[in-house]
């Protein structure tokens, strides 16, 4: 808390020293909005009230465009992390983990949310599953660090990615990509968007393959590696405006996936496998008598209208449907003994409404909303112990969600602004249960099976936000917040436990930051400093391979302090970064699990994916080279030791549920050839091949297993634009 009071204090003096007020900075048309490389200036939406520019923005955001995602090898979201203040990606086989400020959740089955989100084009995806597909047509992404719990969807309580696909216009544009590197990573994109009535219709299409070899060597001989890739997709847009007022946007996509995608699968320590045991060491071999396979394939429709108002308002309707499907089979002892594997089907069906009224008059800009979503379940898991016991659980999970929000922004003079607002949540859940224990020799079931049994529950809450920006000189604009975050209560799918649940989590987030455009713009400074109060926090446990166990932590504590920056002392060179200090922690956690349901108290231990320190750095240069330009671009991200359980037991991966501190370097140059319509790029991602975990766990009559970072990447990208 000094720390936010000596920001406060620095904010206060620069307002009473400062003689070159400006008014409040007002939504802009992104369309006509300068977003050139030349001043860095990126247009958000993040506010939900209009376009703004980011630095305009008071908001906790780190924003990619296209451009530089392309210079930097961005592909999915878990490439953000290494550019992002405070976040971490990893990933349970097809399930993704995302981790901002310390808050994230590795419950991401059926019954249970995700704590940081992803929306595309403002349609919160709901399932886990369906984060890991490549970027296409996409214009930019946003990440909001902290709670969004008053304007976005559900459950936002760590934060959300916005990805935003660029709208087709009147002119005709296309982009062909086409990148191969090491493990025969292959991959061809292709954009084509334009006018097909001048003036009234417009639309795009994209489409993506991608394959790679596997990451892991599986030294078991016939039964192939693991961790590889292949990917196929598209995406089509049509835009209408068939008057100045009046737009509609019909998005249509659909991805297929057919991956040996890598969870839990390394030996970490000894077992009763000698063939496991030799490669214990060895981060890029496994030993596995069951390949691993994930099958997903997720679609959606959605239709954006938005409508001028006379009144200088506007009124957005977003309707959607999405579905996600997958099929998955694990190794679930992670060795090459024929002992254990487990089996996992998800079919989901989400549909959402959205209706935003903004607007502005005087000074008071304002946003009302309306939202709906619905969702239902179908999972079907069974792990099967050879020779013993298999446990399956078939639940159904239907959920109704309704909110209605309210917000507004009040600019008192020229330099002070005040925002207040509220939504109101209700979210009804209910799960059917059928669980059917067999004997794998006589696949009859166990005495009192199968196991049939129904529970439902209504979550509500009230979540406001206030907030104050100061606007004391141009450049610089300081901002306060107060902000509560909610994530709805659940179930736990592999119970059977008829009277179990989990209750939803809180949080309240008090942040303070500062941005700052200096000499010219020659200097870009932003810092943020927050405080969370969480209560209730959702932790899952691993108790057995393929069962876990959902509890509420007492409660956390979580503080932090970010800062990013960027300066371009010329216009062909620029260099940057971000730092990153975080304390996240139990408070009074005394039912935490480990393996085997053992209680232990972990008051005051570490909350997972939360390394204390963590930055990233980097230098570009961009030039005329004879009639073309070219550019060269060195990336360094490091972070300190992270835990991956609440246990906090061991020194690293190989001891316990932590990864010593690490840091990774990437690299990218490349060459636009004469008439701007042909670059080759190239590439790498950890360059020193540095070894490293993204995530650990362990569970009864299991060693301890893990997730294996990226090895180094390569490769040559060739984009033809026209």
């Amino acid at each position: 808390m000094a720390a936010i009071q000596v920001r406060l204090a620095f904010g206060a003096a620069l307002l009473f020293t400062s003689a070159n007020v400006y008014a409040q900075t007002s939504p802009i048309d992104p369309a006509t909005a300068d977003a050139s490389a030349d001043n860095d200036d990126i247009i958000v939406t993040a506010s939900k009230t209009g376009a703004t520019k980011l630095q305009n923005t008071p908001l906790a955001v780190t924003a990619f465009t296209a451009e530089t995602m392309e210079k930097t090898g961005v592909k999915d979201i878990r490439d953000l992390a290494a550019v992002t203040p405070n976040m971490l990606i990893t990933q349970n086989q097809a399930f993704s983990q995302v981790y901002i400020r310390g808050i994230g959740s590795n419950n991401v089955f059926g019954g249970s949310d995700p704590s940081s989100t992803i929306h595309l084009d403002g349609v919160y995806l709901a399932r886990p599953a369906s984060y890991l597909s490549n970027f296409l047509d996409v214009e930019r992404i946003e990440v909001l660090r902290g709670p969004q719990g008053t304007l976005y969807g559900r459950n936002s309580v760590g934060g959300t990615i916005n990805v935003i696909s660029r709208k087709p216009g009147n002119d005709f544009e296309g982009k062909v990509q086409a990148t191969y590197g090491n493990y025969n990573f292959a991959r061809l994109e292709a954009y084509f968007g334009g006018p097909v009535v001048e003036d009234k219709i417009a639309a795009s299409f994209a489409i993506i393959g991608s394959r790679r070899d596997g990451y892991l060597e599986n030294i078991v001989p016939g039964v192939g590696d693991a961790d590889d890739e292949k990917t196929v997709g598209f995406r089509g847009q049509l835009r209408f405006t068939p008057s100045a007022p009046l737009e509609i946007i019909l998005r249509g996509d659909n991805v297929y996936s057919s991956d040996a995608l890598a969870g839990y699968i390394k030996t970490l320590q000894p077992t009763a496998d000698p063939l496991s045991n030799s490669i214990i060491t060895d981060f890029r071999k496994i030993a596995l008598d069951l390949r691993p396979s994930a099958k997903r394939r997720q679609w959606g429709a959605a239709m954006e209208v938005n409508y001028d108002l006379a009144t200088a308002a506007s009124l957005k309707s977003l309707t959607s449907y999405r579905a996600n499907e997958l099929t998955s089979v694990s190794d679930s002892d992670g060795t090459a003994i024929r002992n254990r594997r487990t089996d996992i089907f998800e079919d989901q069906h989400q549909f959402s409404q959205e209706f935003n009224l903004t607007g502005a008059f005087g000074g008071l800009t304002y946003i009302l909303g309306a939202y709906y979503f619905n969702e239902r379940i179908d999972v079907d898991s069974t792990v099967t112990t050879f020779g013993g016991t298999a446990a399956n659980f078939s639940p159904v999970i239907n959920t109704d969600a309704y909110a209605a929000f309210a917000q507004g922004s009040y600019a008192m003079t020229d330099w002070l602004t005040v925002t207040a607002g509220i939504r109101y949540t209700e979210e009804h859940k209910k799960m059917d249960q059928v669980a059917l224990f067999a004997s794998d020799v006589t696949g009859l079931p166990l005495a009192g099976y199968p196991l049939t049994y129904s529970v439902e529950d209504t979550y509500k809450a009230w979540t406001p936000k206030f907030g104050i920006e100061l606007r004391p000189a141009d450049g610089v604009l300081l901002y306060a917040s107060a902000t509560k975050g909610f994530k709805s209560g659940g179930f736990n799918f592999s119970s059977r436990n008829p009277n179990q649940g989990f209750d939803p989590e809180m949080l309240w987030s008090y942040e303070a930051g500062a941005k700052f455009d200096l000499f010219g713009r020659l200097m870009r400074i932003n810092a943020t400093v927050f405080h969370y109060d969480y209560t209730d926090l959702q932790v899952q446990s691993f108790l057995s391979p393929g069962v876990i166990d959902i509890t509420n932590a007492s409660d956390a504590k979580v503080d932090g302090v970010e800062l990013e920056t960027q300066i371009r002392p010329t216009q062909w060179f620029r260099f940057g970064g971000n730092l990153a200090y975080l304390d996240a922690r139990y408070d009074n956690y005394t039912s935490a699990l480990l393996a085997g349901n053992i209680p232990y108290d972990a008051s005051g231990n570490r909350l997972s994916l939360s390394p204390e320190w963590s930055y990233s750095v980097f230098a570009e240069a961009e030039a005329p080279i004879g009639d073309g330009s070219g550019f060269i671009r060195g990336e360094y991200n490091h972070r300190t030791r992270q835990f991956f359980t609440a246990e906090n037991a061991g020194i690293d991966s190989l001891t316990g549920d932590a990864e010593e501190a690490y840091g990774l370097v990437n690299a990218s140059a490349g060459y636009t050839f004469p008439g701007d319509s042909f670059q080759l790029i190239f590439f790498g991602r950890n360059l020193t091949d540095r070894e490293y975990m993204t995530s650990t766990a362990t569970s009864a009559g299991r060693a301890r297993v893990g997730r294996v970072g990226e090895p180094r990447t390569y490769g040559i990208r060739g984009v033809v634009k026209f």
